[in-house]
């Protein structure tokens, strides 16, 4: 199956897993496309949130219906899980991202 989420999907993430973690909507490894394994600019912005450095200079577009704060959500409550490998849990944040938000690289 191929990975698909949606914005009401983002409004399923409870404080409890904000407090614990969650790996359920990360998509599996199969579903990530090579270009989120090799890095890009929404695996960078993943990373950055991880280890809590310097946050990419780009434009942040949110999709339509989709609440940035919900978004920061899940991914907060998917980075922090000890589930997934580390590699895997960044490309799938990245990929997660992709899917809500469209990042520019500003000039």
């Amino acid at each position: 199956m191929v990975y698909a989420v949606s914005p009401a999907d983002l409004d399923t993430i409870t404080d409890l897993e904000m407090a614990f973690s969650t790996d359920r909507l990360l998509p599996p490894k199969k579903d990530v496309p090579p270009e989120f394994w090799s890095g890009n600019i929404y695996t960078k912005l993943a990373e950055s949130i991880f280890y809590g450095t310097k946050l990419p200079d780009c434009k942040i577009e949110m999709r339509t219906g989709v609440q940035p704060e919900k978004l920061n959500r899940a991914i907060r409550a998917h980075l922090q899980s000890f589930g997934p490998k580390h590699e895997h849990k960044i490309a799938g944040v990245g990929y997660l991202i992709a899917q809500f938000a469209t990042l520019q690289p500003n000039a």
